[in-house]
């Protein structure tokens, strides 16, 4: 029996659901590893990452649980409990077999059954400020504790990251806490606390609200904010304020960055919340002020982005418009477009993801075909190359009107919505304006309103169209 493929590229959403993708030149094929019927909005997916290897991936759920997926057996492994602080998880690892957690609330904690370990990015930041790293103060207890609370309002931590050059180092950041670098060797101080940059020209303090951040190299972080600002640090350096520093500005507006993530250590892709997606370079007289390029095809919110790290050419992108994109570094347009019908939180891509490559059977598929092997389920199902199908029916192969599916309509390019000799022409014309409102607006009533329209029109075309067959675009054949 032929090996199952395997999925090289996982998604998360909002209401809880884990998905399996594997994206490649021959088609995309998706499975969810949740049961619908079971969600709620506290089995939301806040946070995504491998264990210690590619072989585990950890999924962080808001109510302060953490699911165990085996990749191998494709099936969830364990789950468990990791509450303490308050508010959903921002971010999970996997140190010397035991599971690392961050809350909303600032508390990180390293579940070990016999030493337990936690500190607090948050409490950290504050005891180091104003009155509070004074010694000659002469304060009770009860008076610094109190102030200690008065300085923790309005402060969140948002994204924690593990090192994947020292497992042992994380970094934090938050609103109105900058960036943290700790040791799980030595929890007692972070190794860097970031310096917030110099006033403004109108001697302003500049605020402070990291929405991500991510390690570049072993020793340097970068960060993006909500306030357009795209920071590098080094971690090692005596200089606790940013190396290099760029702005995402357009009309003199700042920019709202929601999403990070490293293509080498010079190199970033950054996403906003009204859709932009570029490409930033640190290094003096890149670009047009750091910036290379900017990427096209997203439009709700960016929020989460993955590169496979090393020398790999494509990265993932995922947010609320329910679209999954994989883009090439070098060019603009998104290579592949998938949409998965929930609001999506979080992507995770393999360390070999490469949408491109070729895919070939393997000498030992060709081996049980010739030996006449029935195979099982799925495997029975081939996608021939188009060559091969030209030669076998022709150029007059059709497919039925009523066997296409209306989650394939809505993942087509938009070129494609254009195409007048399309067969679906009529029909994307007509629902111009509700899949509009499908990508755009974040209402669920509107966007309920909006598929329920599409479904409807749909349907009426296929049964006016009922007995119509068009040759598709890319054709394809079902070999039982």
């Amino acid at each position: 029996m032929a090996e199952e493929k395997d999925f090289n590229v996982f998604a998360t959403t909002d209401v809880g659901i884990f998905k399996g993708l594997n994206i490649n030149k021959k088609c995309c094929l998706c499975k969810n590893f949740d049961k619908v019927a079971n969600l709620s909005k506290e089995t939301g997916i806040s946070c995504i990452s491998y264990g210690e290897d590619e072989s585990e991936i950890l999924v962080g759920l808001r109510s302060q649980m953490v699911k165990v997926f085996d990749v191998e057996e494709k099936s969830y492994s364990s789950v468990v409990k990791t509450e303490g602080g308050s508010g959903p998880l921002v971010g999970v690892a996997r140190y010397e077999g035991a599971l690392v957690t961050a809350t909303q609330s600032g508390l990180v904690k390293l579940w070990r059954c016999d030493n337990e370990v936690e500190f607090n990015p948050i409490d950290s930041e504050v005891m180091s400020s104003g009155k509070l790293k004074k010694k000659d103060v002469d304060w009770t207890e009860e008076e610094k504790e109190k102030h200690a609370e008065n300085l923790k309002i309005g402060r969140k931590l948002s994204r924690m990251r593990q090192s994947p050059f020292d497992k042992n180092l994380f970094c934090f950041g938050g609103q109105e806490l900058d960036l943290q670098v700790w040791d799980l060797k030595n929890t007692k101080e972070p190794i860097f606390r970031a310096k917030n940059v110099r006033h403004d020209f109108l001697e302003m303090r500049v605020p402070v609200w990291i929405s991500d951040v991510t390690f570049l190299s072993q020793n340097t972080v970068a960060t993006c904010s909500r306030h357009g600002h795209i920071r590098k640090y080094d971690i090692k350096s005596v200089q606790r304020r940013p190396v290099a520093e760029l702005a995402w500005t357009e009309k003199d507006e700042e920019m709202t960055c929601t999403a990070i993530c490293a293509i080498n250590e010079n190199q970033v892709v950054v996403g906003t919340s009204t859709g932009k997606l570029g490409l930033w370079d640190f290094r003096k007289a890149a670009g047009y002020r750091g910036l290379i390029r900017k990427y096209k095809g997203c439009v709700g919110a960016v929020k989460s982005i993955s590169h496979a790290g090393g020398d790999s050419e494509y990265f993932a992108v995922v947010g609320l418009d329910r679209y999954l994109r994989v883009f090439h570094v070098k060019g603009e347009k998104p290579l592949f477009n998938t949409y998965l019908k929930s609001k999506l939180s979080g992507v995770l891509v393999t360390p070999t993801f490469d949408p491109c490559a070729e895919v070939a059977t393997t000498d030992a598929e060709n081996e049980e075909e010739n030996a006449g092997v029935v195979e099982d389920d799925d495997d029975d199902i081939v996608i021939e190359h188009d060559d091969f199908f030209k030669n076998q029916v022709g150029d007059d192969y059709r497919v039925s009107v009523a066997d296409t599916r209306l989650e394939n309509l809505l993942s087509l390019p938009a070129s494609t919505y254009k195409d007048k000799s399309h067969v679906f022409y009529e029909f994307f014309k007509s629902t111009k304006k509700d899949r509009k409102i499908l990508k755009t607006t974040d209402s669920e009533i509107d966007r309920e309103k909006a598929l329920n329209g599409l479904r409807q029109k749909f349907q009426d075309f296929q049964s006016a169209h009922s007995g119509g067959f068009v040759k598709p675009v890319k054709k394809r054949k079902l070999v039982t």
